[in-house]
C-alpha cells in the first residue's frame, strides 16, 4: 500500500527534529522551549545552515500536516485574535508587568485605559492561549512568559509587535473598502488612509508626525535584523545580506549612488568590503540629517551624502545606481516617474541594481515562502498602493520607462531572503 501524505509529513517531521535535536546535545545547547529563550542575539540558539534548513523543513510539513488534519472547514473559520495583541501593544502592557513576580489583573487594568478587570482577563487569557504571551501563575494573577519578557529586553522587537499588531491590525479590515472606493492605485487612497481619517498618504503623513515616523524607522530596523525564528545562523551573515549578493567586485572603481539610501548603512558596508567603490547617499534631508558625522572615520572621502528626493531630476551622474526597497512602496505609475527621473544624469552603460521584492511564480516555490511573499504584498496594498513584482512586472516597468533600459538579469537575492530579488539594468543610451 503507498504511503499516506500525512505519513510522509510525519516522517518528515520526525527526520527533520531529529537531526536538531542532535546537533543540540551535541553542541550542549538548550533544547526549544517555551520557557527559557537560547543564548544567541535576541534570545536565538546559534545554528549551522543546515540545522536551520532542518528547522525550516519541519514547519513546512508541520503547517501541511495540521492543515490537512484541520480540513477545509477550519480553514474558512479565521481566528479573529488580533484584538489581544492590538491590547498588549496599545496600553504597553508589557512594561507593566514586572520583570520579575507578579501583578493582579485588576491593578493592570487600572494602568491600561480605564477598561475593567474581566474584559482585561479576557484579553490577556487569550493571548496567554493563542501566543503564548504571559502566564497566570495563580488566579487572578499576571506574569511574564519567556515570549511577552522578549518585548521588554528587545525595544526593536516591540517595535516591530506595534507595527504588525496595532498599526497593522486597525488599518488590514479596510482593504476592501478601499479597493472598492478608489481604483485610482494613489498613495493617499488607500486602507491606511481610510482608517486613519486622513486624506495623505502614508509617508506624507509620517513627515508630520516624527514621533510615529521613528517608531516606523525603528520597526523597519528590527524586520531587518530579527531572525525569524528560533536559531540564528551566526556563521554565514551574509546570506542574509542581499545586497552582497550582487557581484560588486566585478564594477572596478566605480562611483555609485544609493538612491534612498537613509543614513548609509547598505553604502557603509559595501565600502568596507569594496575599496573601489565610492558612494553618494540620496535621500530627503530629514532621512539623512546627522549621517555624515556618524560615517567611519576609514570611510570619510568615499561615501558622501546628498539631499535629493526622486521624483525630481537626478543631479548625480555616476556609474551605478543603487535603490533598494523603494520601489515596493509605490504603484507602478510612480515607479515609472522614478526612473525617468534618473535618466537626465545617465551616461550610456550606466548601471541599476535594484534590490527589491521578487514575488515567486504561484506554487514555484514553497508554500511558506509564497505565503510570506503574499503578506508582504497585502501590507504594501494596505499602506503604501505599492506591490512585490514577478519578473515580468519588473520588465514592464522599466519598459514603460523608457525603451533605453535593458534589462541584464533577475535573480533571487539567496535563499534566506527567498522574496529579494536582484534586478540589473543598462542603460543603452545609444539607442534611438
Amino acid at each position: 500500500m503507498a504511503t499516506s501524505r500525512i505519513s510522509e509529513l510525519a516522517m518528515s517531521i520526525l527526520t527533520s527534529t531529529s537531526k536538531i535535536d542532535t546537533y543540540l546535545q551535541k553542541n550542549e545547547l538548550p533544547t526549544i522551549s517555551f520557557d527559557t529563550l537560547g543564548p544567541g542575539r535576541h534570545g536565538t540558539i546559534p545554528v549551522t545552515p543546515d540545522i536551520e534548513g532542518a528547522r525550516l523543513r519541519a514547519v513546512e510539513s508541520v503547517t501541511e500536516l495540521l492543515e490537512l488534519l484541520q480540513g477545509p472547514s477550519l480553514s474558512l473559520k479565521p481566528r479573529y485574535n488580533g484584538a489581544s495583541l492590538h491590547a498588549i501593544s496599545r496600553w504597553d502592557i508589557a512594561n507593566k508587568v514586572p520583570s520579575k513576580g507578579e501583578i493582579s489583573f485588576a491593578d493592570l487594568a487600572k494602568q491600561c485605559g480605564g477598561i475593567s478587570e474581566l474584559d482585561l482577563c479576557r484579553l490577556l487569557r487569550y493571548a496567554m492561549a493563542h501566543h503564548r504571551l504571559f502566564l497566570e501563575p495563580r488566579p487572578g494573577a499576571v506574569a511574564h512568559s519567556a515570549y511577552s519578557r522578549l518585548l521588554v529586553q528587545e525595544p526593536l522587537l516591540a517595535d516591530m509587535f506595534w507595527l504588525f499588531a496595532d498599526s497593522g491590525f486597525t488599518t488590514f479590515p479596510y482593504i476592501v473598502d478601499a479597493l472598492e472606493r478608489f481604483h485610482d492605485h494613489e498613495p493617499s487612497h488607500t486602507a491606511w488612509s481610510l482608517a486613519s481619517g486622513t486624506n495623505m498618504g502614508f509617508f506624507e503623513s509620517l513627515a508630520q508626525q516624527p514621533e510615529l515616523a521613528t517608531r516606523f524607522s525603528r520597526s523597519m530596523a528590527a524586520l531587518n535584523s530579527f531572525p525569524l525564528g528560533p536559531f540564528s545562523v551566526p556563521e554565514v551573515p551574509e546570506l542574509d545580506i542581499p545586497v552582497l549578493h550582487y557581484p560588486w567586485s566585478r564594477m572596478g572603481e566605480s562611483l555609485v549612488v544609493d538612491i534612498g539610501g537613509s543614513s548609509g548603512i547598505d553604502a557603509f558596508l559595501l565600502a568596507k568590503n569594496f575599496p573601489s567603490l565610492r558612494f553618494v547617499v540620496q535621500d530627503l534631508p530629514e532621512a539623512i540629517a546627522g549621517a555624515q558625522a556618524s560615517t567611519p572615520e576609514e570611510l570619510h572621502g568615499r561615501v558622501s551624502f546628498m539631499p535629493y528626493n526622486f521624483f525630481t531630476p537626478q543631479p548625480c551622474t555616476a556609474d551605478i545606481y543603487m535603490i533598494k526597497l523603494c520601489f515596493h512602496n509605490w504603484p507602478d505609475h510612480y515607479c515609472v516617474k522614478i526612473l525617468r527621473n534618473q535618466i537626465p544624469a545617465l551616461r550610456s552603460g550606466a548601471r541599476f541594481v535594484i534590490i527589491d521584492g521578487l514575488l515567486p511564480k504561484p506554487g514555484a516555490t514553497s508554500f511558506l515562502a509564497e505565503r510570506s511573499a503574499r503578506f508582504i504584498d497585502m501590507l504594501m496594498l494596505n499602506n503604501v498602493n505599492g506591490r512585490e513584482r514577478e519578473a515580468e512586472d519588473w520588465i514592464n516597468i522599466f519598459k514603460q520607462a523608457d525603451e533605453r533600459f535593458q534589462i541584464l538579469s533577475i535573480k533571487s537575492a539567496g535563499e534566506l531572503k527567498h522574496t529579494f530579488g536582484i534586478i540589473d539594468v543598462v542603460f543603452d543610451g545609444l539607442r534611438d
